[in-house]
């Protein structure tokens, strides 16, 4: 990439901060990640492909109901990074957190969204259905749902997870989840599916990361 070359050439203080806490990473003896579950979710697929990026052979994730929870399980000490999905509409909080700190970013896509329905449901179209979904993809409903004469009300729910097992239970009709929470929780897909080219934020304790001047 030219900014990256650039930075090569300059010794550009970003890049120096980047290798700097990739490196410290690297060298810990036990990497526990905390994010979002339960198991399904783009944040654990996440979670896997950053540990097979360190090559950290050590290193585990655990799984929390809300980015919140796995915040709180940060900041206590148990685990030593955090993930989250740069989509989810309350990251500010752990951006300005004065217990937290934004370590690095990284991309990764995410695996196959799309509409889900329990197997062998007949949908009835004479009401409105309700839809599960985390708030972060439900903007893409209307494109999933483009070729279904259908009504239906959203209901936000933490994770896509969480709204496949709504779904597997009969608590709601639809579902907007993962393909890996789909095949988990034993629903399948309506609708077209696709991925989320996504931006993702790791964040250390102040009280763990080793502190250096750009």
């Amino acid at each position: 990439m030219i900014v990256e070359t650039q930075a090569k050439e300059q010794n550009h203080p970003l890049l120096n901060w980047n290798q700097h806490f990739l490196s410290s990473l690297v060298f810990l003896e036990q990497l526990e990640i905390a994010t979002l579950g339960p198991s399904g979710t783009s944040s654990e697929a996440s979670a896997q492909y950053l540990l097979s990026s360190l090559k950290n052979s050590h290193g585990k994730y655990s799984l929390f109901p809300t980015y919140e929870e796995a915040y709180e399980n940060l900041v206590s000490g148990t685990s030593n990074i955090l993930l989250v999905a740069n989509a989810y509409k309350g990251i500010d909080k752990f951006y300005m957190s004065k217990d937290i700190q934004f370590l690095f970013p990284f991309v990764f896509e995410t695996p196959l969204y799309g509409v889900a329905k329990r197997p062998c449901q007949e949908l009835n179209r004479n009401r409105s259905l309700v839809i599960a979904t985390h708030h972060a993809p439900s903007c893409l409903l209307p494109w999933f749902l483009a070729d279904f004469d259908m009504k239906y009300e959203v209901l936000f729910v933490n994770s896509t997870s969480e709204a496949a097992i709504k779904l597997q239970k009969g608590e709601v009709d639809l579902c907007l989840t993962t393909v890996n929470a789909a095949q988990k929780y034993n629903v399948e897909f309506i609708s077209p599916t696709r991925t989320i080219l996504m931006l993702w934020s790791v964040f250390g304790k102040k009280s763990t990361i080793v502190s250096f001047k750009l």
